[in-house]
């Protein structure tokens, strides 16, 4: 959902994206767009026996840009994207932040 905080639009929420997978935390992209950590698609998607959606990237419009995916054990929280490219993970069931470049 985006929520809007000022303009013509003020007090009014609208759904901004239609998500492949239940979204946990969002983080700015620094490119105008988010990065949506999924905890677990909605539906079974076709990545593979030992993969599964871990994010998506949408742009200002709510447009999916980019998918990850990785191995079923991991299971993002958080995803974060620093100036250099570089993707930092975090989850509440692993002991470590993982670090990716995209």
């Amino acid at each position: 959902m985006r929520h809007w905080i000022k303009g013509p639009k003020v007090g009014t929420s609208e759904t901004l994206a239609d998500l492949p997978g239940y979204p946990d935390n969002v983080r700015q992209d620094g490119r105008g767009g988010y990065w949506v950590a999924s905890h677990r698609e909605k539906m079974e998607l076709p990545f593979g026996p030992d993969s599964h959606l871990l994010a998506v990237r949408i742009n200002g419009d709510g447009k999916v840009v980019q998918v990850m995916r990785g191995p079923k054990s991991v299971r993002p929280t958080e995803i974060m994207e620093r100036e250099n490219g570089e993707l930092y993970m975090g989850s509440v069931e692993l002991p470590y932040v993982a670090v990716v470049n995209a």
